[in-house]
């Protein structure tokens, strides 16, 4: 009697658990997208320069987009002189296909020209991300950080292409979840 018990509730987790990856694998891994990497860009005198930069970003279930990106950019120079280098906490984010476009907050910078709302994208092309992801310039809303930053939450309003042109990472990987 013992053994016929056991057998059936092995097999009742057995059908719970296989129903339950069903459900969880209809509705969707949450959105989120991730990565590292370097891009070689020109900077103002034309040489070559590591553009780095590392973002992190979640969906969670009430809708609310939670986020950090973090831009170090040598191609040109703080209002101090110096590399460039930015901060951005994300609060809007877009998945279409292997894209991701992300609407932000400037919190810290060292250039106090550009503290108002930035927009980027990401794209995934797989593993490794190396030579195959891309990433977009950082878009700022505007230059005059006397005028309303706007919203982040206008990224809902771009499509994949609207920050054009993409750059190939030289380095890293992005990865792009929960994709529609």
């Amino acid at each position: 009697m013992k053994k016929f018990t056991i057998s059936t509730v092995i097999f009742a987790l057995a059908v719970f658990g296989f129903m339950t990856a069903i459900k969880i694998s209809a509705v969707g891994a949450p959105e989120s997208a991730n990565g590292h990497g370097t891009v070689l860009v020109q900077d103002e005198q034309g040489a070559t320069v590591r553009r780095q930069f590392s973002l992190s970003a979640r969906r969670f279930a009430d809708g609310t987009v939670k986020g950090i990106a973090i831009l170090r950019n040598p191609a040109f120079s703080g209002e101090n002189g110096k590399t460039f280098q930015a901060k951005f906490e994300i609060s809007c984010m877009k998945v279409v296909g292997n894209t991701a476009i992300f609407g932000g907050t400037v919190t810290r910078t060292n250039d106090p020209n550009l503290v108002d709302t930035a927009f980027f994208s990401v794209e995934d092309n797989g593993e490794p991300g190396k030579d195959r992801d891309r990433i977009s310039s950082i878009f700022f809303n505007d230059a005059d950080p006397n005028n309303d930053p706007g919203d982040p939450q206008f990224c809902q309003n771009f499509e994949p292409g609207n920050f054009e042109p993409l750059f190939t990472i030289e380095s890293g990987n992005i990865q792009v979840m929960g994709r529609k």
